[in-house]
């Protein structure tokens, strides 16, 4: 017996509920809502409604509103939203179907209409899910395999020679996360999301041409002699050649991507490179990226003629210009990501590394084999209702948001004019009002005795707000998710 789709009706007059139900009839389950707050509530408690009929004026929160949080939260892109709604104005209309609506119902309500364009928009999402749940078990099985020859491919290299297993994924991994943020810095390169799923992809074969170099150079203790460095130099060429004698289209730009990175991930920003002398932006960026992480893994990692670098040094290294001249966009990613390329090697990688939106969807297909946003939606709607039920007295105080993930700080008046906006995870938010030391310590020792069940702290202090100093009453709330195991995700507050 096939499960009946659920209805959501919004609507301040039950009159007008009634009269829907009865043109629908009972061929759905409904769920009925008189003001916004009510839909919002019963979104975030409802994730399998299969359509909402949304009225523009409710009091609490009108239509309008609502979509504004469904748009915000990305749920408008899961649940289709019909407008019912006597306004004709033309301009309504246009910002109904602006903010992602679906279909716009006009009263008095014509029954014929009103049954046949729910039954056109339940067919439509329920043939997109369906798509959808095809796509997905694909990607999952993809992405599995996709990991399982990685690591098979890792273990063989690292059976090999003196680098660790690991190399490759860490390179995988460090060069995703320094295209996002090349994305972040500059244009000037155009990459799409398919450029980053094929660089990542490739950058995983950079040394696959030291299989054939001898093994008696890979794992020498000692310093190689100039002939020794001399072959280990070529395993750029041979790598390339593996791939270009492979029976594959060469054009493919997977297969022209790999072959680039291959040969070109040792050249240099100044020309000072192998094997080809290429200098500047003659280098494809697909290699530069990968020679930049490649050099920061090796300084980071152990090897059997040397020991693994502290990651502050390694950094510096490279900074400085000790291992070679690399490109000052990409040094400025590398200097950016330090934090982050910090906890790639320590226990804290496991809980954090899915936190980098890099890494999130393919994280979440891989871990829950479902929908790529469902249970990443469901703690967004939660979260978004804590934000709402926190600041619904804040009228007119100085409201603070922050996310501890991505280090985004959004501050706004009581006038609803941001203040300040900024991504920055080195950001002291406290130290924008001017707030003192001994205030800065105070508060974040109460932070960190929050937790899931005692969310909120609120203290008095001296700070300066719009050129305006007093003492202030300062109130935080703690956001948290089940899966990050170290501490909260975000923080929301304001100052009165």
């Amino acid at each position: 017996m096939n499960k009946r789709q659920k209805i959501l009706i919004a609507d301040d007059a039950k009159f007008n509920r009634d009269i829907l139900k009865e043109f629908l009839g009972e061929t759905y389950d409904y769920l009925e809502a008189e003001n916004g707050n009510q839909v919002i509530q019963m979104i975030g408690e409802n994730i399998g409604i299969d359509l909402m009929l949304l009225d523009i004026n409710m009091p609490q929160m009108n239509g309008f509103e609502v979509l504004e949080i469904m748009k915000r939260s990305q749920c408008i892109d899961e649940i289709p939203v019909i407008m019912i709604s006597a306004e004709e104005s033309v301009d309504v209309m246009r910002k109904a179907y602006e903010m992602g609506i679906t279909d716009y119902i006009t009263r008095p309500f014509d029954s014929v209409i009103v049954k046949k364009r729910v039954q056109n928009t339940l067919e439509l999402y329920a043939n997109q899910k369906r798509l959808i749940n095809v796509v997905v078990d694909q990607v999952y099985e993809k992405e599995e395999n996709n990991d399982i020859m990685l690591r098979i491919l890792s273990n063989v290299l690292g059976s090999r020679n003196s680098e660790s297993s690991e190399h490759i994924l860490h390179i995988r991994t460090a060069t995703k996360m320094m295209l996002r943020q090349l994305l972040k810095t500059t244009d000037a390169y155009h990459l799409t999301e398919t450029d980053i799923a094929i660089i990542t992809t490739a950058s995983s074969l950079h040394d696959i041409g030291k299989i054939r170099i001898p093994e008696e150079i890979l794992n020498k203790p000692g310093r190689l002699t100039d002939e020794e460095f001399k072959i280990m130099k070529t395993h750029s060429e041979i790598g390339a050649s593996m791939i270009w004698d492979m029976h594959f289209l060469q054009d493919h730009p997977l297969v022209h991507t790999a072959w680039e990175i291959c040969r070109w991930h040792h050249e240099r920003w100044d020309g000072k490179g192998y094997p080809d002398g290429l200098k500047g932006e003659e280098i494809p960026i697909s290699a530069q990226v990968v020679s930049i992480v490649d050099v920061y893994d090796a300084l980071t990692s152990e090897r059997c003629y040397k020991k693994a670098f502290e990651h502050d040094t390694a950094i510096k290294m490279i900074l400085d210009g000790q291992c070679g001249q690399f490109n000052p966009v990409l040094l400025k990613c590398l200097k950016e990501l330090s934090l982050q390329f910090s906890k790639m090697y320590t226990n804290e990688t496991n809980d954090n590394t899915q936190y980098y939106e890099a890494q999130r969807l393919s994280e979440e297909i891989l871990k829950e084999k479902s929908l790529p946003r469902k249970n990443y939606l469901q703690r967004v709607i939660k979260l978004m209702q804590e934000k709402i039920e926190f600041f619904k007295m804040d009228s007119g105080k100085i409201s603070i948001e922050y996310n501890a993930i991505s280090g985004r700080v959004i501050i706004i008046n009581g006038n609803r004019q941001i203040l300040c906006q900024r991504d920055d995870p080195k950001f002291d938010i406290f130290k924008l009002f001017e707030v003192s030391s001994e205030d800065i310590q105070h508060i974040r020792a109460l932070l960190d005795q929050t937790s899931i069940q005692n969310t909120e702290i609120s203290l008095q202090l001296m700070a300066k707000v719009e050129n305006k100093r007093q003492m202030y009453d300062l109130k935080l709330h703690t956001l948290w998710s089940s899966l990050k195991k170290d501490g909260y995700i975000g923080i929301v507050g304001y100052l009165s």
